[in-house]
């Protein structure tokens, strides 16, 4: 009788825990998927043939339901022969519809790119070609453009100089899925 209880207590304590263990597993689960925040990555290379500042914009990013804000990021660019980068990075929970790449309002210029590397959280797009180009970013008036090559030539319209080109929503909504 001593041992059959034994082996009762036993079993019960072992089942305990396991259900214990589980539930520290699951634990320990949430927190990781808590922990790894998603950030906004764009990864811009490119060459030009005129020195300029160059922005990455995140704006109209929803702090609250009364406030907005806008992040920008500066680089000063300078002719070269080979392709240059430009970084920009993102905190954690800033992410927005509006996201424009500005190539700098001193001198017109061409712009050729090789690539725009754009990811949030594990989803990425890479726009390489000309057909990424059509289907993904939107090009101002300021912007001239061969619907089959990467080169961008900026240009002046009325005397004023603003070449963007913003990331469409469709591109957008496919790094915010899940």
């Amino acid at each position: 009788m001593k041992r059959v209880f034994g082996i009762v207590v036993f079993l019960i304590f072992i089942n305990v825990s396991c259900k214990n263990h589980t539930k520290q597993k699951d634990v320990l689960e949430n927190i990781e998927k808590k922990t790894i925040p998603k950030q906004l990555t764009i990864d811009f290379n490119f060459k030009t043939d005129k020195q300029d500042v160059f922005k990455i914009m995140l704006n109209n990013i929803k702090v609250d339901e009364l406030q907005n804000k806008n992040i920008h990021i500066y680089e000063e660019v300078v002719p070269s022969t080979g392709f240059d980068v430009i970084i920009a990075k993102f905190d954690a929970g800033n992410i927005s519809n509006n996201i424009i790449i500005h190539l700098g309002n001193i001198e017109v210029k061409e712009v050729e790119i090789k690539n725009i590397l754009v990811s949030y959280g594990n989803n990425q797009v890479n726009i390489t070609s000309p057909e990424d180009l059509n289907k993904y970013i939107r090009f101002n008036k300021f912007i001239e453009r061969d619907s089959s090559s990467n080169i961008l030539n900026t240009k002046r319209v009325d005397g004023k100089h603003n070449p963007t080109f913003s990331i469409k929503r469709k591109l957008i909504n496919l790094l915010k899925k899940e």
